[in-house]
């Protein structure tokens, strides 16, 4: 099943939703990282968050989210880029922890609950914008709550869920984003206690409930949707890109790639390694 976002209103538009499924993307991601399950449920989720951040731009765009904690995954990053393309990375993808009393995975003691979790928008015709708002339990839903509220300044709820197969890879993720908008006071304690019952939803997403299954168990009619909007893993890497790189790079340390007869690039996202060959490396030196 392709990976998608959908969106709705609901309650004459005193309710806004946004439900993804990223199930495909995070296992590529996953594989591609030669990621541990625990990295894995982190990165599933900072996906699935990136997306539905995404769900406002109407032209070209680039948005990076980026959680840099104290616990020993590292930094991770997800990056969406126009035509719903994906990719993301951690600082440490092998981390593995043992699972909480309760039997989950430990995602909040891998990212670690001290640090920031950063966001950058950039589209076409605007100013880039970024903010930041400091980690509350690494767990990742919670902290985009937090971020949510204080750059919209919308009361909202989020959840992010990443379901771990028997064989160590992702066997379901996707989120969704409920935001209360003026007039929806009469029915916001009812939403509420149903979207606590979605501790459970990357079982349902693995169980094949789709995205507007969820939302049409969580809003009150009517609802509107829009159109459903897909979303793939693909990096961004090149060799073109590897050769700017090097390109970048001072004189000396050009010079000093070739005594070493050669340099290779690696793409931190897919591990992609590109040579740059010493021919190469002697007409970039030359300019």
């Amino acid at each position: 099943m392709q990976d998608y976002r959908v969106k709705a209103t609901a309650a004459f538009g005193a309710i806004r939703a946004i439900a993804t499924r990223t199930t495909k993307t995070a296992q590529q991601v996953q594989i591609v990282q030669n990621a541990s399950p625990v990295a894995a449920a982190a990165l599933g989720r900072l996906i699935s968050g990136a997306v539905m951040l995404t769900a406002d731009f109407k032209t070209e765009f680039r948005l990076m989210i980026e959680v840099d904690g104290n616990g020993p995954l590292g930094r991770t990053v997800a990056e969406v880029r126009t035509g719903g393309l994906v990719r993301a990375r951690a600082q440490n993808p092998k981390v593995d922890l043992s699972l909480r009393p309760d039997g989950k995975l430990a995602v909040g003691k891998a990212v670690g609950n001290q640090g920031i979790l950063r966001v950058v928008r950039e589209e076409a015709g605007q100013a880039p914008y970024e903010g930041q708002t400091a980690l509350l339990s690494g767990e990742i839903g919670e902290d985009l709550t937090r971020y949510y509220f204080q750059s919209e300044q919308v009361p909202s709820a989020v959840a992010v869920g990443v379901l771990i197969g028997t064989d160590g890879l992702v066997a379901g993720a996707g989120g969704i984003v409920i935001q209360a908008l003026p007039g929806s006071e009469a029915i916001a304690d009812d939403i509420a206690s149903r979207f606590k019952q979605l501790d459970d939803l990357s079982y349902r997403l693995t169980e094949g409930q789709s995205p507007d299954d969820l939302l049409r168990h969580l809003l009150p009619e009517p609802i509107v949707w829009y159109p459903k909007e897909l979303f793939t893993y693909q990096c961004q890497c090149s060799r073109e890109k590897s050769i700017a790189i090097v390109k970048s790079l001072p004189q000396d340390e050009v010079l000093a790639l070739i005594q070493e007869h050669g340099a290779e690039v690696v793409c931190h996202y897919c591990n992609t390694a590109y040579p740059i060959s010493l021919s190469m490396l002697e007409q970039i030196a030359n300019r």
